[in-house]
């Protein structure tokens, strides 16, 4: 008799992982390709998905979402300090956060800086850019980025595309921000590859970073693994990335971890970026104006409850700041007396010019700060036609 015969199972272990991976990893393939868009709780991750290179945000797109709410709470894992708004953010041909119509006509100003000047958390019509143009009458153009880099040449470019009636730029620099460093050799020529390209060919390299940075399959598992870890199911591993604290008046305020631990250290001045910026601007006819705007947690310290006694280290940073850009003879305009001053007006009433879960200011103290730099720059005494010589000598 012959040996008998033994039947191997079909679904062996050794065959149903490498079946479950293989399927896995087709369906994250797959699910990247439509947009993550109503996934997303604000407008940034959206807008920066596909990307082009040397680009701030995918250009000639619009965002809408009328429950977006603060990246603290976002970062923090802390669903019930949600502040929900709505939010529209469009993008010009260019990748700037800017009707698209801006491009076709007369450019007055160009505001750069970091994600207070694109205006996160807020809506298009809410922008420093926006607020200003329409105080004003003239436009001005929002060249705010997420890069971590505000270089003259790209700034010279840039005007070099726009119809440009004055030869102003202001930039906007955020308390927390890092100060860019001088590029290297190595970042110029990869700026200067990046200019060169072909904008069929940028477009479509970042709709493939897109694709392989992130997909719907991947924000969601993280929302299920945030879920789970709500101190009750699991520990919240993310709290340590905002930092809580109440009020005077009973309201809870949510600040950014590192933005706490910048007040209590000492930062260092550096002047070399600002008057390389100022330099190059220069000798092309180009004003700059530096805007200087404070930290939440510098604003509100004050009025905290159960805070760290004394003043902290850095927190005379932007006045230093301030000081040696005059210093340097490169006009400047410090929000902080200001913002400081109105914060503590507003509260009495309960208002507020940060969102409570959101690292930015919310719209009341955009158009605070708009006022101001409206103030400091009379456009309407001589409708785009003043100087920032004229501007900055009224006091």
């Amino acid at each position: 008799m012959g040996q008998p015969t033994t039947h191997r199972p079909v679904w062996r272990l050794g065959r149903v992982i490498p079946c479950l991976l293989v399927v896995v990893f087709l369906a994250d393939l797959v699910s990247r390709v439509p947009s993550i868009d109503p996934l997303t709780f604000r407008a940034w991750e959206a807008m920066s998905r596909n990307r082009p290179p040397g680009a701030a945000f995918e250009p000639n797109r619009r965002y809408v979402n009328a429950r977006a709410y603060g990246d603290l709470a976002s970062f923090g894992n802390l669903p019930a300090m949600r502040q929900y708004r709505p939010e529209v953010f469009t993008t010009d041909a260019l990748g700037f956060r800017n009707p698209p119509h801006v491009l076709g006509g007369e450019v007055s100003a160009i505001l750069i800086g970091d994600s207070f000047a694109v205006g996160s958390g807020v809506s298009d019509d809410e922008t420093l850019s926006s607020r200003l143009t329409k105080i004003t009458g003239c436009v001005v153009y929002n060249a705010g980025s997420d890069l971590g880099r505000v270089v003259p040449k790209e700034v010279l470019a840039l005007a070099r595309r726009l119809h440009l009636r004055n030869h102003l730029v202001m930039r906007l620099y955020a308390e927390d921000a890092a100060v860019p460093p001088m590029p290297t050799r190595r970042e110029r020529l990869l700026w200067d590859l990046e200019a060169r390209m072909p904008a069929r060919l940028r477009a479509l390299i970042g709709r493939l970073r897109g694709l392989a940075a992130v997909g719907p399959l991947q924000v969601l598992s993280g929302r299920a693994v945030k879920a789970l870890e709500d101190d009750r199911i699991l520990p919240n591993r993310y709290a340590g990335y905002v930092v809580r604290a109440t009020l005077d008046n009973g309201d809870p305020m949510l600040f950014q971890a590192s933005e706490v631990n910048n007040f209590y250290r000492r930062r260092e001045v550096r002047l070399d970026y600002w008057q390389w910026l100022r330099d190059t601007l220069r000798p092309a006819g180009f004003d700059l104006l530096v805007v200087l705007v404070p930290s939440k947690y510098t604003v509100y310290r004050p009025f905290l409850v159960d805070q760290r006694p004394g003043p902290g280290a850095g927190a005379d940073y932007l006045d230093r700041l301030e000081q040696d850009l005059r210093a340097a003879g490169i006009p400047v305009l410090n929000l902080t007396p200001l913002i400081s001053a109105e914060a503590a007006r507003d509260l009495r009433h309960d208002r507020y010019l940060y969102w409570l879960d959101d690292i930015h200011w919310n719209a009341r103290g955009i158009a605070l700060a708009a006022g101001a730099i409206r103030e400091r720059w009379p456009l309407a005494d001589a409708p785009c036609s003043t100087t920032l010589s004229r501007a900055v000598e009224k006091p």
